[in-house]
This record gives structure tokens, sequence and C-alpha cells, in this order.
């Protein structure tokens, strides 16, 4: 070989070449993720091919309907289809004996024991109760009890065809009367009391 010839170039196809074309390539790739670039899975991540369809940000939702709400409260208070009941004692109702009250006043004395009747035998009344006790008993007992109360006993009947016995009082108002009636139920006796509107100021 002569000395003063240059040694021949390497080929894109010799050995050499290809090597350098690999270490190209590589310090390449390198160079761009140092950089920050975007490599190749990156770019395939944020491409808009990959991204999911898009949704709706900041819409406000449907407000459910409520298909069975309760009905409203009543207020107390508030406007009511029921007129206001009237105060206890001042109601009456008349009858063939007089002007009743449909209910005793206060105080009114009931038989120790004695539950409240749902209906009176006798027809409208201020008051009806049952009583454990025989007749006699318990018409000894409303007498005394009310001549305490400042009545007095104008009639106390000997017993009826049916065992019933009929206490009349009055007081010192001639318009204020009270009658009570004794039935017996089985060992038992069904008091009905009748008391006078007048005792009350209202018509006797």
């Amino acid at each position: 070989m002569d000395p003063m010839r240059a040694p021949p170039r390497p080929t894109a196809s010799s050995p050499t070449a290809f090597a350098l074309a690999v270490a190209l390539a590589a310090g390449l790739v390198t160079g761009l993720a140092a950089c920050g670039g975007p490599t190749p899975s990156a770019a395939a991540a944020a491409s808009p091919a990959s991204a999911g369809p898009a949704t709706t940000s900041g819409a406000p939702e449907p407000t459910p309907v409520l298909t069975n709400a309760p009905p409203p409260t009543i207020v107390p208070g508030g406007p009511s289809d029921t007129p206001p009941a009237e105060p206890a004692g001042t109601s009456t109702t008349s009858t063939d004996w007089g002007t009743i009250l449909d209910t005793v006043p206060e105080g009114f004395p009931v038989y120790p024991g004695a539950a409240a009747a749902d209906v009176s035998p006798g027809g409208p009344a201020s008051g009806s109760w049952l009583a454990a006790a025989d007749v006699d008993t318990v018409a000894t007992w409303y007498r005394n009890s009310l001549e305490e109360l400042g009545f007095t006993t104008d009639n106390l009947s000997s017993p009826l065809e049916d065992g019933s016995r009929v206490l009349d009082t009055v007081s010192d108002l001639p318009e204020c009367r009270i009658q009570t009636t004794f039935r017996p139920a089985g060992g038992s006796a069904i008091i009905t009391v009748l008391y006078g509107a007048g005792c009350a100021g209202g018509e006797g």
C-alpha cells in the first residue's frame, strides 16, 4: 500500500457506519428525554384520539320530585274547618222534663268507682254512670251528697215497678232543680242525671 494514499472511508453498508448510525439515534433519544420532550408513550397518551368522551361540568342536576310527600302540618292557631267547641256546661237540650245542661257542672258528685255510661237509657241526660252497687245504696249516697252541697231533697221515690228510684232535689232558686234516676242493672245501678239549665242561669 502506498503510504501517501488516504485510507478508504467507511460505506453505509460497512459495520462501522452502522454502529455510528445506531449511536447517533440513541444520543438523539437521550437528549430529547433530558430536555423534557415528550416520549412516544407520553405523546400517545396526550393525543386527542386517546382521550375519553367529553363531560359537562358545572350544569345543575334536576331536583327530584317527591310523589309521596307528607301532608302539611296543621299549625296551632291556624285556620280550621272545625268550629270551636262551646265551653262545658253552656250548651242545653230541651226534654219532656225541662231544659237541661248537656253536661253536669264540675264538682257534681259521682258515686265512688262509677264508670261513665255511653248511652242513657232514658234519652238525653246531663250525665250517666254505672255504679257497682244496688239502687238503694246509690240513691241514699246521692241524697246525702247533694244535701251537703246545699240542695234540698224534694222527693226520693219508693222503688217503681222495674225497681228504679227517682231523686228530686232543688236549690234556693225555684228554677234550679235536679232529677237523678237510679235503675237496677244486674246487681249494679245505672245513674242518670237531668241537671236543670236554671241552675246555670238558663231557662229551667
